[in-house]
Formats: structure tokens, C-alpha cells, sequence
């Protein structure tokens, strides 16, 4: 509001409403971990349940896989947020005058004493800095546990697939070969396997419920912090440090919602192919009530495993290349204007 009662030139708005766009987003996308938090704790010890944390030997490379990809993308996150809160730190030292990180009104000059410009630059940026990493904490907590979810899915679909194998094994554990006991031992392991996937649902329903609204504010900032970066660039100089500054916001941005857009479609296509994994075991071999159980849980997987954001866009690549049209359409708009 200070910017357009100012009459400022579209230069400087472009320059800080991009930053404020994201810093309003980052106050709504915190609002469920105020509201919401001992639900949100509960949800993420929810990971914890028998159902998640009993696996096997075979099982390790896919849990060891999803470590490693939480902890990399966390990485690469927090670092593209260090390089975009550093390139507004810099920014103003390479202009005249004395500018702040930011445009906005104060109850006093900051420029009549230079101790008093200072203190209000370093505050600036250390504010910025903290809601950046503030920020970048939250979105890879979220795909991180997206992803989680679809290692359990990956082992649901493993234990499906060799469950005669399974069943051997705990056979020969007990030294006993009867049909009776090899039927036993089968109907419980299936029933292991319907628990794990009704866990699996009601996780990614409570994962829904609690961080829905808050991925779709998300969704509706980046189009417009897109369409506001795109913008910018196209008013600087080329390969300045206000450029690349700009460049690794964008990026930043970008990187948010791919990162739950990408695992929203791994999971939806995991559950897709849990009848595949089915098929994929000696199933012909199993006894009618064991058949039975497998076709119950085959039916329920049909249901399409999506997360959507606000109940309006599911998480997914065809969701990301919308919000960059969109963002494309709006920058469309303020370039003729």
C-alpha cells in the first residue's frame, strides 16, 4: 500500500512485491502449526505406528533411498533460500543513496544518522533471513513426508508380491509344512498388509485435512511472485548481481512447488501399480479366503491415492505447468500495461 500511495514507478513495486507476496504466504502457511499443532505433532509421530516402522532386510535400500532424497532435497532448498535472501542483502549496496532491502515507510529518517541506517538495513535482512529458512523448513517437511508415504507404499507392494516367500520362510522358522498352518500364516500376513494400507490412507487423508489450504496459498502466491520475478527481469540488466539475486528467488520459488507437485504424482502412480505387485506373486497358489482378502484390498487401491491443494488442484506435473501458464497469462497482462 505505501508503495502505490508513493506513486512509485512500476521499477520499485515489482522490486518488493514479490518479497512481500512470499512473506504474506509464509504467514498463512504457519497459521496451521499455531491452530493445528498438537494435530500436525501427532500426524508427523504418526510415521511412527507399528504398521510404518516393522520392515525387512530387502526393505532397507528403500527406506535407506528415502532418507537420502528428504535429506538432499532439504539441502538444495535451504540453499537456494540462503542465495536468495544473500542477493537482497547485497542488492542495495550497489545502488546510490543510501536504499533499504526494502521499500517501506518509517516513523523517522533512517539517513540522518548512520548508526540509525544500519541498525534498520541489518534488521531488515535478518528478518528476511529468518522467514526465508522459517519457510524453507516447512516445504520439505511436507514433500518429505509425501515421499515417505510412497516408500510405504513401495514396501506395502513388496510384501504383496512375495508373500509366498514370506510364508515359506515363517514356515520353515517353525518347522512345519501343513496346509493348515501355511493357510494360517498366509490370512495373517495378507491382514499385516491391509493394515499397513488402511494406515497409509488415513495418513495421507489426515495429510490432506491438516496442509491442504496451506498448499494452495502456496500455489496462489507462486503465480504471482512468478509472474512479478519474470517481470523484474525483464527491467534489470542482464548478468548483474541483481539479476542472479532475482534468479535464485525465482528458482527458489519454482523449487516449492515442484517439489509437491513431483511427489504428489510418485505416490498417486505407486498406488496405481499396488494390483500389479499383487499379480506379480503366487497368488494362484493361495487358498479361497486368502484370494478373497487380496481382491478386497485390489478393489479399494482403484480409488486414486491424490492429494490436492484446497480441495481444488491435485499435487501433480500437470498442476505445474498450469501455475506456469497462469503465471505466463498474468505476466502477459503487466508487460501491456
Amino acid at each position: 500500500m505505501y508503495l502505490l500511495l508513493e506513486d512509485m514507478d512500476i521499477d520499485k513495486i515489482s522490486d518488493n512485491a514479490f518479497l512481500a507476496v512470499q512473506m504474506i504466504c509464509k504467514i498463512v502457511k504457519f497459521l496451521p502449526f499455531i491452530t493445528k499443532s498438537d494435530e500436525i505433532t501427532k500426524n508427523i509421530y504418526t510415521l511412527e505406528n507399528p504398521q510404518f516402522v516393522i520392515y525387512k532386510k530387502r526393505h532397507e535400500k528403500i527406506i535407506a533411498d528415502c532418507i537420502y532424497v528428504c535429506r538432499r532435497n532439504c539441502r538444495i532448498f535451504l540453499s537456494f533460500c540462503f542465495f536468495g535472501t544473500l542477493g537482497l542483502a547485497i542488492k542495495p549496496i550497489l545502488r546510490t543513496g543510501k536504499p533499504l532491502p526494502l521499500e517501506l515507510w518509517l516513523p523517522f529518517d533512517v539517513r540522518e544518522q548512520p548508526w540509525m541506517y544500519y541498525f534498520v538495513y541489518v534488521y531488515i535482512v535478518l528478518s528476511v533471513i529468518c522467514g526465508g529458512f522459517s519457510n524453507g523448513a516447512i516445504d520439505p517437511l511436507l514433500s518429505g513426508m509425501m515421499y515417505h508415504i510412497t516408500a510405504q507404499i513401495k514396501i506395502l507392494k513388496n510384501n504383496l508380491q512375495f508373500l509366498g516367500e514370506d510364508v515359506d520362510e515363517t514356515l520353515a522358522q517353525h518347522s512345519t509344512t501343513s496346509d493348515f498352518m501355511q493357510a494360517k500364516v498366509l490370512y495373517r500376513k495378507i491382514q499385516s498388509c491391509v493394515q499397513h494400507h488402511m494406515a497409509i490412507l488415513e495418513f495421507v487423508d489426515n495429510f490432506e485435512r491438516l496442509y491442504s489450504f496451506l498448499v494452495f496459498s502456496q500455489f496462489a502466491a507462486s503465480v504471482l511472485v512468478i509472474c512479478i520475478c519474470c517481470l523484474f527481469l525483464s527491467m534489470v540488466e542482464p548478468l548483474t548481481v541483481v539479476f542472479f539475486a532475482v534468479i535464485s528467488f525465482l528458482i527458489t520459488i519454482l523449487s516449492e512447488i515442484f517439489l509437491f507437485c513431483y511427489y504428489g504424482t510418485t505416490l498417486f502412480e505407486e498406488n496405481n501399480s499396488l494390483m500389479r505387485a499383487v499379480y506379480m506373486g503366487n497368488w494362484y497358489d493361495y487358498d479361497n479366503k486368502s484370494k478373497t482378502s487380496l481382491l478386497i484390498l485390489m478393489e479399494r487401491s482403484k480409488r486414486p491415492l491424490v492429494i490436492t491443494a484446497g480441495k481444488l488442484l491435485e499435487l501433480s506435473l500437470e498442476t505445474f505447468t498450469t501455475i506456469l501458464r497462469r503465471a505466463y497469462s498474468l505476466l502477459a497482462v503487466l508487460k501491456n500495461y
